[in-house]
């Protein structure tokens, strides 16, 4: 791709989606199926996979206003929940793809249910399982359809909060622990984030918070004004169906870590136990004072963040603003973006406004990561999202200079041993030469000779006698430095333990390395190093192993 190229793209989808039933007033997706919600009570089922469109009537022989509050829709595109406002007060419906018809949840009448959460490990076609609906009098209520049926199967009350906030969005995920399943709950209300968990049947668990409750709470209000009011959202990651990480849109910024479900946790201490690198994104870095996000969505490595008729799109890790999309709407017939929403099976992204959706998508938003992590030096995060040798040779040289500016020069020898492209082997060994570092340049020979083929056998050979000669000058050295001085044999009587080490480490190398090295060099390097000491006589040349 080309560096130069945007991240993320945003597109008109549908115009005049709500098919004359009104403004769109609410939107969910799923498997390539929109389902919006409009001002006059319809459902309108938008197919991309057929490209058909269904449309449902929530307010049949009702009388006076009523429009569609909120709508959700399931990760299959099969099974749908919404709740309708009227002056009677709140109906909430459920719908499944093959019915010609929404059923109304009379158990749910008054109830004005703003969040639900499916349990995608277990939902089929068929059946809904276990659901968790929330609702803006702090009521948390589980409920299951079958299609068969056509009637919920259950409706009970599974938690309420003391303080009767309205929630605005609930997420669920599951796991199995030996034969039971374990279940992970977050709910969020405007100012605080609820965490739930434990082993057993959803009753069990919320049982276990009737007399203390976990939560974390942000700082600052939602101001009631509908023009500057911030919605409180949460949202997960689904890559491969499992949450990989959430973000909570609050008031004050954007809480935000990974989820770590295969651990063991305890049952009721809380989001610690599942969540983990936990960060906060403050509006401030968003540039545009006192300007506070409508709705957002979470891709894997970034927000996106409505704000007026733009979309801002942050990197979640560097906590950058990386791009702007403009959403091209019609003002003359809509009053701007109202939210976005996200298909967590197709990867896209959504974004509506009272008449139009529009489709935001991204091929490859992973493409900078490697540069993101290395900024941050997070070498090993750089590493596993490099796409080709050119950008990990850019890493290893941000290690290998550190290093070596910290006189660290045998960490600094590995790390230019990897690299192929940016430095030559040539620049590189200068580097040790020009500072007198002949163990690092040693250091770095040998790695990279670590990292030749046998098809480098005239490199591999040159390394090789160059390596040689510097392990012939290191013992020398070594042995003008020792005070005894008189050994009659080099190798025989060594007098410390670096002189030990260095000799066994040479004679290793010789062994291995007598294939490649050039017998006659080799035997005239060894001549003239143990000649300068007047040491020839007395060394058993024998002792290397040169002849295969």
């Amino acid at each position: 791709m080309d560096a130069g190229s945007q991240l993320f793209a945003v597109d008109p989808l549908e115009r005049h989606a709500a098919r004359g039933h009104g403004v769109v007033t609410s939107m969910a997706a799923g498997s390539d199926v929109i389902v919006l919600g409009t001002s006059r009570g319809w459902l309108v089922r938008h197919d991309f996979s057929f490209e058909d469109a269904h449309d449902l009537d929530l307010g049949a022989g009702r009388s006076g206003d009523h429009s569609v509050h909120r709508v959700f829709l399931d990760p299959g595109g099969k099974h749908c929940i919404a709740t309708v406002v009227h002056q009677g007060g709140a109906e909430t419906y459920y719908h499944h793809a093959r019915w010609p018809r929404p059923k109304l949840l009379p158990r749910l009448r008054g109830l004005l249910v703003n969040a639900v959460a499916w349990n995608r490990q277990s939902i089929t076609e068929a059946s809904t399982k276990e659901v968790i609906l929330g609702t803006e009098t702090g009521q948390i209520f589980e409920m299951a359809m079958d299609e068969a049926d056509k009637r919920e199967k259950y409706v009970k009350p599974l938690f309420e909060l003391t303080e009767k906030e309205g929630i605005k969005a609930l997420q669920m995920e599951t796991a199995v622990v030996g034969n039971a399943m374990r279940y992970y709950v977050m709910a969020v209300t405007p100012t605080r984030l609820y965490s739930f968990t434990g082993i057993g049947s959803l009753e069990a668990v919320f049982t276990n918070y009737s007399d203390r409750v976990h939560f974390m709470e942000l700082p600052g209000e939602i101001p009631n004004s509908i023009l500057y009011m911030t919605p409180s959202e949460l949202h997960f990651f689904i890559k491969q169906r499992r949450a990989k990480h959430f973000g909570w849109l609050s008031g004050s910024g954007i809480y935000h870590g990974e989820l770590n479900f295969g651990a063991q946790h305890s049952s009721t201490s809380g989001d610690e136990n599942f969540v983990e690198n936990k960060g906060f994104f403050d509006y401030s870095k968003l540039g545009d004072s006192g300007v506070k996000p409508r709705s957002f969505a979470l891709s894997e490595f970034h927000f996106l963040l409505l704000i007026g008729d733009k979309i801002k799109v942050v990197n979640r890790i560097s906590q950058r603003v990386v791009e702007e999309l403009v959403v091209d709407n019609t003002p003359d017939i809509s009053r701007g973006i109202i939210g976005l929403c996200s298909d967590a099976s197709t990867g896209l992204f959504y974004a509506y406004d009272e008449s139009s959706i529009f489709q935001v998508s991204t091929s490859d938003e992973g493409r900078d990561m490697w540069q993101v992590y290395l900024d941050m030096n997070n070498y090993a995060a750089a590493l596993s999202h490099c796409r080709n040798p050119f950008q990990k040779d850019q890493v290893y040289l941000v290690q290998a200079d550190a290093a070596f500016a910290a006189k660290e020069f045998y960490i600094a020898a590995s790390f230019y041993a990897k690299m192929n492209y940016i430095l030559s082997f040539e620049e590189i060994s200068l580097k040790f030469i020009a500072i007198g570092e002949q163990d690092a340049l040693r250091t770095f020979l040998l790695r990279r000779l670590d990292n030749l083929t046998k098809d480098d056998k005239m490199q591999i050979t040159m390394i090789s006698t160059w390596v040689t000669e510097l392990y012939l000058d290191k013992i020398n050295r070594l042995l003008l430095e020792d005070s005894t001085g008189a050994a009659t044999n080099a190798l025989a009587e060594p007098s410390n333990s670096e002189y030990r080490s260095i000799v066994n480490e040479f004679r290793a190398f010789l062994s291995d390395s007598k294939d490649v090295l050039d017998e006659a060099t080799t035997m005239r390097l060894l001549e003239r190093y143990c000649i300068t000491f007047d040491l020839y006589d007395s060394v058993d040349f024998s002792l290397f192993d040169l002849h295969p």
